[in-house]
């Protein structure tokens, strides 16, 4: 594999500019403060759900892919939850506090498989990397918005008195999103241009608007102590060294397929920086926003150095 450097940074500097600018529409006060409570609900009930859904629609079936699609589901199943409660237990070992251990395990085991992910995996390689990135996401939807929000809830102070809503983490339009996506794809149903075109318009708002999203939340912190908290470096740690170095190790012993694109996706997704909907998760459903933005600006500034690094052990 041939690493091409400038398409990594061409993809992370564009994704930067973006939190900037959400940054400064808040700290220019061309945006209130409070915006996030009014972009974070269209984010997650609409752009998002319309990104899954036209994600896998717009792909033409192939058997030999749909078996290493099915592969690199089932595992990313299996890593992503292996990750999550790994972290949970390492959060207590590290010290985090309480109030920070659940999002400090969700953000160690989530990436930015789909905002990050897509576009390097198609620029490493390409449009089969794509395809298996694409269903590898499908696991990341089926646990990070099921199990990984019920982690994040941990955080929240009143959940407990408040009761967890299992119905409606179940049922978000996310989740009913991938199972159409599933159903469109493996049934061989097409969708109408008149349906997909405006589909694709919405979908197209989901990157920028998640990435001014985590601007419009750093806004809020001071820049000081997003160096000086050591919690979130732990966590950085985790996300973009630990775990990934961990799977390259394992799947040399285990390899999951005969096709090595199926462990090497698996493994460049995992490099990521933190889900970019973290931060939005937390301002839904009451987690540490504030841990969660800081985590996010360093994993983003450094996955710049960590993701060539990784990739070249691949």
């Amino acid at each position: 594999m041939n690493l091409d450097f400038f398409a990594v940074a061409s993809n992370l500097i564009s994704l930067f500019a973006l939190i900037a600018v959400g940054f400064i529409a808040v700290k220019s006060g061309v945006l209130h403060p409070d915006a996030t409570h009014h972009f974070s609900p269209l984010l997650m009930k609409i752009a998002l759900p319309c990104t899954i859904f036209v994600s896998l629609v717009t792909r033409e079936y192939n058997a030999g892919f749909a078996a290493d699609g099915i592969t690199i589901t089932l595992a990313g199943i299996v890593v992503f939850l292996a990750m999550m409660y790994i972290g949970r237990g390492l959060a207590y070992v590290t010290g985090v506090p309480d109030g920070t251990k659940g999002v400090w395990a969700f953000i160690s085991a989530y990436s930015n498989s789909g905002f990050m992910g897509f576009p390097i995996a198609l620029a490493l390689f390409g449009a089969e990397g794509l395809a298996l990135s694409v269903m590898l996401n499908i696991s990341f939807n089926a646990t990070i918005y099921t199990l990984g929000v019920m982690e994040l809830i941990r955080d929240n102070p009143n959940h407990g008195s408040e009761g967890i809503d299992i119905k409606s983490i179940i049922f978000s339009n996310i989740n009913i999103a991938t199972v159409l996506s599933l159903i469109f794809y493996f049934g061989r149903i097409s969708v109408p241009p008149a349906v997909l075109s405006p589909l694709n318009y919405i979908s197209g708002i989901t990157t920028p608007l998640s990435m001014m999203i985590i601007g419009m939340t750093l806004a809020h912190s001071k820049m000081s102590s997003i160096f000086t908290d050591v919690h979130a470096w732990t966590s950085t740690a985790m996300r973009l060294v630990v775990f990934p170095v961990a799977l390259i190790g394992l799947f040399r012993v285990l390899p999951l397929s005969e096709n090595p694109l199926v462990s090497a996706v698996l493994v460049l997704i995992a490099a990521m920086p933190g889900a970019s909907v973290t931060a939005v998760l937390c301002e839904m459903y009451g987690g540490n926003i504030d841990f969660a933005a800081r985590a996010m600006f360093i994993q983003n500034v450094l996955c710049m150095v960590t993701i060539p690094l990784v990739c070249s052990m691949i």
